[in-house]
């Protein structure tokens, strides 16, 4: 089963939801994605929630009206919480963020779940997901250049998140060289999940794939609509010009 009929560029939104999902909407996103660990640390009283144990009433508030915001923008939804150690800013243990995690999932369209994360967790997530619908992305992140996986590896990665029960499977690596970003697209081209993984390169040698990976069976791009989420990301509207241009749309 896929879920998209072509490519989708997905938005991020890291501060100023209702303004940003409106501009990213008209920017030419096709999917929304919430950076809660991200909104948090923007978010004055909101900051500590990152680190230590927080209030969960008012937490759980902010989270739902942070979702219902984005959603008047009238497109999809994904929910992120994205660990220090996978590139993000919630510094909390797992029970912390998976509490988060469990609290946003039925509400969005889509939720990551880093493919590190216990079978535990992971599996009372998916349980949730398939009570509301929502599809689980299983993200996997290799920020060390010197870290840069093999084909085989990606390969193995991915069938490994779907495994543990992605709908999609997502892997981020750091590219040393041209020859890094072509491992990237090789693995993309030799899965047996075409249309159900995304695969990024990031930094200034992987902003190509932002455009390009789709030709090797990447099913989603993201791109920043305020700031970058993440290194080497193209504002929406250039990916959206890029897929326009090279037929994708």
């Amino acid at each position: 089963m896929t879920y998209f009929t072509r490519p989708a560029i997905v938005g991020t939104i890291t501060k100023n939801v209702k303004e940003n999902a409106k501009i990213g909407k008209e920017s030419g996103a096709d999917i929304l994605e919430i950076r809660f660990d991200l909104l948090l640390a923007h978010t004055s009283g909101f900051e500590k929630y990152l680190k230590k144990d927080f209030e969960e009433t008012a937490l759980v508030e902010q989270l739902k009206s942070w979702i219902k915001e984005a959603k008047e923008a009238g497109l999809p939804v994904i929910g992120t919480l994205r660990s220090k150690d996978e590139g993000g800013a919630f510094e909390g243990s797992e029970s912390e963020r998976f509490y988060i995690i469990r609290e946003f999932i039925a509400d969005v369209d889509f939720a990551d779940i880093e493919r590190r994360s216990s079978k535990k967790e992971i599996y009372e997530c998916k349980i949730i997901a398939e009570k509301s619908d929502t599809k689980i992305i299983i993200s996997s992140h290799f920020f060390d250049e010197k870290d840069m996986p093999s084909v085989k590896k990606i390969g193995k990665v991915l069938k490994k998140s779907f495994e543990r029960g992605a709908d999609i499977a997502k892997v981020a690596v750091m590219p040393e060289s041209k020859n890094d970003v072509l491992k990237l697209y090789e693995a993309g081209l030799k899965s047996k999940t075409p249309e159900k993984i995304c695969l990024i390169a990031m930094g200034e040698l992987g902003k190509q794939t932002r455009i390009l990976a789709p030709f090797y069976g990447s099913i989603l791009s993201y791109g920043y609509i305020d700031e970058e989420a993440a290194p080497g990301q193209l504002p929406v509207g250039e990916i959206k010009e890029g897929f326009r241009l090279l037929g994708l749309l």
